[in-house]
């Protein structure tokens, strides 16, 4: 089990087992008045989706290189899909056995029965729920449309269209192109000027995108697609038998986008021209957190960019954003996307939120700070969890217009 501590796995399988235990207790509660026939099959039933769901648990963590070097993710995702199935429902309805048992203490035996029938409901429905996200939310790709104003706005980019696409994960899809079909298609009836894609082509592999050059390659735009990498291109979530290996595969995955049309942007610029007019396109290479490298050099990026350009900027990272972009820069519009808004959101009278805004502030949508902005697109793809609940992959429609046009 190298690379994961022993108090973690003892934590961790503990944690479960108590989870199963007393959820155990709920599910004996709803059917100990039922016929003994009834209750046999049911207890069996239950036993054997446990056995099932932390024996795949055990031979995960007793063999983590055989699923982190797997070039097919087959058996991540059905260990995946089998534990959230299992253990998110299941880990509610614990927490309600326990208040149950409260609640006897305090209102007697019916009021328990109802707290344990109704929290068997919600858990049943919050089952339903991931099994949606896994089969069906994943497929459904959603276009957000945002009109962004600038006082700095050449007139000639009045009304010019940016489609921003994010975190594909090939691998995500096995050979599935369904989304990518999609994709391809809203995108070229859009129409946009510019194509921009922010990182995360693949989960690990160069390998991952074979099948898909087709849709890569539909892709277009009036003046041009561009791409930069994310923190899965570079291979740094996989054990490479040596540094060659591992370059190879980058570079094979850097072709890929250039086999499609794309222009890589690697701590560089680009200069657009529209009409008579021309503003300045920023990629840099990831910029993350430690302990992953550091590849992104955004003073090398802008190096000779004229300070009266309209400066565009792609971090596929949104932290660097407030971290860099906004104390040391003037660039109006930056495009991220990393996120993928934790695949899981909750809109409530309008309002949007995920869970992972507890670790990444700007996890989604538009910021804006003093006259810059951010735009965080949530992805197209999937990593760990294989679903998006409330959370669509995503397609940016963005719009520039000049503030004396609104």
């Amino acid at each position: 089990m190298r690379g994961i501590p022993s108090a973690f796995l003892l934590f961790f399988f503990a944690l479960v087992f108590l989870i199963e235990l007393i959820s155990y207790f709920g599910f004996w509660l709803l059917i100990k008045h039922r016929s003994k026939k009834i209750r046999i099959n049911l207890t069996i039933l239950y036993l054997l989706i446990s056995l099932l769901s932390t024996g795949l648990l055990l031979y995960s963590f007793a063999n983590p290189e055989v699923i982190r070097q797997a070039r097919n993710y087959t058996l991540f995702y059905v260990v995946i899909t089998v534990s959230f199935l299992n253990l998110l429902p299941k880990f509610i309805f614990s927490i309600s056995t326990i208040l149950s048992f409260i609640f006897r203490w305090l209102a007697g035996k019916r009021s328990q029965m109802i707290l344990i029938t109704g929290a068997s409901l919600i858990c049943s429905g919050f089952f339903f729920v991931i099994v949606y996200g896994i089969f069906v939310g994943r497929y459904q790709v959603n276009v957000r449309y945002e009109n962004l104003y600038f006082d700095n706005l050449p007139e000639q980019l009045n009304g010019f269209k940016i489609i921003q696409l994010s975190d594909i994960h090939l691998g995500s899809f096995g050979k599935n192109t369904i989304v990518m079909e999609k994709t391809v298609r809203i995108v070229n009836q859009l129409n946009p000027d510019l194509l921009l894609f922010t990182g995360d082509l693949v989960n690990n592999f160069s390998e991952e995108t074979i099948g898909f050059e087709p849709w890569l390659k539909q892709l277009s735009a009036k003046y041009g697609k561009y791409a930069i990498q994310g923190n899965h291109d570079y291979g740094d979530y996989s054990a490479w038998p040596d540094t060659v290996s591992k370059r190879i595969n980058l570079q094979q995955i850097q072709s890929s986008l250039t086999d499609a049309g794309f222009i890589l942007l690697l701590n560089q610029w680009e200069r657009i021209s529209v009409m008579d007019t021309s503003f300045s396109l920023i990629g840099v290479e990831n910029w993350g957190h430690a302990p992953f490298p550091q590849y992104a050099n955004l003073d090398e990026a802008m190096k000779d960019i004229s300070d009266q350009s309209f400066k565009i900027l792609m971090s596929h990272d949104p932290s660097h954003w407030k971290s860099i972009v906004v104390p040391e820069t003037d660039i109006p519009l930056t495009l991220s996307g990393h996120t993928h808004g934790a695949q899981f959101g909750i809109k409530i009278a309008g309002i949007e939120f995920s869970p992972i805004w507890f670790n990444q502030k700007h996890w989604g949508g538009l910021y804006k700070s003093n006259n810059q902005f951010l735009y965080v697109n949530r992805g197209l793809g999937t990593i760990g969890f294989p679903g998006r609940i409330e959370m669509r992959p995503e397609i940016t429609v963005l719009t520039l217009y000049r503030t004396t046009n609104r």
